[in-house]
């Protein structure tokens, strides 16, 4: 006599194979995270911390070899499929980034793919320099020696413990960073962080969106290192910038309760800062931080993940990158020239980038 499971009869076939991708998903990602996490950990056991090459009669000393593999790898090895798991885990595989990556992949999407995987290469650095004209070699190391140089001496945080300088340097880089944002939606601006709000559709790899030529984040980056703080703190709040990003861009429906009213920008809040139609309400929520969204009159509320996203100027997407940053690269120096000469703003693009 057969026993029949009136739970699963009733369960549509299309939700049962979603939970079914959602488990083996899961299921794959727990294998990777722990195999990587013991990885990481028999180095920090096993191998050296300090190697030494000796090549035609030149000596190379390589120290803290620990934190350069398993610390500074954090973000690649455990953290980043470590987003993607909690994601699928929140949303299921049928709403999840990776099945828009793998399965139902957007021209939209494949932009995100391509930004990320010039910057995970590092060729994207080369497209910084080159679109920003140098302006995006100022380091903030340089500057803090500067002004102590003019000064006559700079206080430095290097000395505070760290879970004193991580506070103080991420309040610090969520202020200037959302000037920053302000300043990305100036009109001069917009046509390079048009870019980043053109995906039509969220996905975890959409924070990677960035056009080369927009060498505003100085703004946001150049403060805190001025600060003097240690590298180590440096690198830390790096990784936890990149994470929050990663998060707000996600497909999490969620706007994290207070936390994300004050401390950290929520994705569903995000979203609405990507809205399409603007004519309702300003664009507001630029920061990762609300607190400052709060502060400077740009807080719009509550939203949610189904708000349609993108902008109105239209573009090619696709891996093929070029014309859309081109034209967008031109856009923005049309608008240079016209506000050196004053003339009338120039409306946005009508046509595809050939």
């Amino acid at each position: 006599m057969y026993s029949v499971d009136l739970a699963q009869i009733s369960t549509p076939i299309s939700d049962r194979t979603s939970n079914g991708a959602t488990a083996r998903v899961l299921t794959m990602l727990a294998v990777y995270l722990a195999v990587t996490l013991l990885a990481g950990l028999a180095i920090d056991l096993w191998a050296p911390n300090r190697l030494s090459l000796h090549l035609t009669g030149h000596s190379l000393v390589v120290s803290d070899l620990h934190q350069h593999i398993v610390r500074r790898g954090l973000e690649v090895l455990v953290l980043f499929p470590a987003l993607f798991l909690v994601e699928t885990a929140l949303t299921g595989w049928r709403d999840s980034s990776l099945r828009h990556l793998i399965v139902q992949c957007s021209p939209s999407t494949r932009s995100d793919i391509a930004c990320w995987v010039l910057t995970k290469t590092g060729a994207m650095h080369f497209m910084i320099l080159g679109f920003s004209l140098g302006v995006a070699l100022i380091s903030g190391v340089w500057i803090h020696d500067r002004i102590a140089a003019f000064a006559g001496g700079m206080p430095s945080v290097a000395t505070w413990p760290l879970w004193a300088q991580l506070p103080l340097l991420y309040l610090v880089y969520s202020f200037f960073d959302y000037w920053n944002h302000r300043l990305d939606h100036s009109n001069l601006f917009w046509p390079l962080h048009r870019f980043h709000h053109a995906a039509d559709d969220f996905c975890i790899l959409t924070a990677g969106r960035v056009h080369p030529a927009l060498f505003t984040g100085i703004v946001s980056v150049v403060p805190a290192v001025a600060l003097g703080a240690a590298p180590d703190a440096l690198i830390d709040l790096a990784i936890l910038i990149s994470i929050q990003r990663q998060v707000i861009h996600s497909r999490i429906d969620s706007n994290f309760g207070w936390i994300g009213r004050w401390v950290f920008q929520s994705p569903v809040h995000h979203r609405l800062h990507h809205v399409l139609d603007i004519s309702v309400q300003p664009v507001g929520h630029f920061s990762l931080a609300p607190i400052w969204d709060h502060l400077f009159g740009t807080w719009r509320g509550e939203a949610d993940q189904t708000l349609p996203i993108g902008v109105a100027a239209p573009y090619r997407h696709g891996a093929w990158l070029w014309p859309d940053l081109w034209r967008d690269y031109c856009d923005f120096w049309r608008r240079c020239w016209r506000l050196v000469t004053r003339q009338p703003r120039l409306p946005e693009p009508t046509s595809i980038p050939s």
